[in-house]
């Protein structure tokens, strides 16, 4: 075993590093479905930073403190409860908000998030809007031939969870299906689209591009 320990030292001493990095400062990782349309495509490759919340313990997916919550409007990956996979979404209800959501209209605290209709999908059947969270100004969109999941009884945020939802707003499953997100399961924050193969996209504009 100390042979091969030896005569691998470098190669083994590289994985080591690699993994040490991944669960514990920064991680990349490919979309596999299109819940985050048309923010996010099937075939992109995402950097997720793992520091800006605290400090993630290395080899797992559990956290020494968090020093910072997400802000509404963040993209985040997270496990949430009752599942093993991880999930990209949108942080829109921190601790202590009262949401609702009426066709589009998403109302947080009394307020309607404000929205501005961008395609009507009149030859598509895609509705497109934009939406602002907060500083986060993002586009969102549903499939006006399957039906739109809303949030009729007002909803309050439990103290350290969080209310995520998809900017496909009738192709995602979210905390409108699998309730709120415990900060404990929140993993990290999507910070840049590293690279993408999505037919949507130009490759050339889409390394290191960052994401809202």
């Amino acid at each position: 075993m100390r042979k091969f320990f030896n005569d691998n030292r470098a190669i083994i001493l590289i994985l080591l590093g690699m993994a040490f990095f991944r669960t514990a400062i920064a991680d990349w990782s490919p979309v596999p479905s299109g819940s985050m349309e048309p923010t996010i495509w099937p075939g992109d490759v995402l950097l997720i930073n793992k520091t800006l919340l605290g400090p993630n313990v290395p080899f797992t997916e559990g956290r020494i403190a968090q020093y910072h919550q997400p802000e509404r409007g963040d993209i985040v990956t997270l496990t949430p409860p009752g599942k093993t996979e991880t999930y990209v979404k949108r942080v829109v209800g921190l601790p202590g908000d009262r949401i609702r959501m009426n066709d589009l209209q998403l109302v947080i605290n009394g307020k309607p998030v404000p929205l501005q209709i961008t395609d009507r999908g009149e030859r598509t059947g895609i509705l497109r809007a934009t939406e602002q969270l907060g500083e986060h100004s993002h586009e969102i969109q549903v499939d006006q031939r399957l039906v739109l999941r809303e949030i009729d009884e007002e909803l309050t945020v439990p103290a350290d969870s969080y209310f995520v939802m998809g900017d496909f707003r009738n192709n995602s499953e979210d905390s409108r299906y699998f309730g709120f997100v415990n900060k404990d399961r929140v993993i990290g924050k999507v910070t840049r689209l590293a690279v993408s193969v999505a037919n949507e996209r130009s490759w050339l504009s889409a390394p290191l591009k960052k994401l809202d």
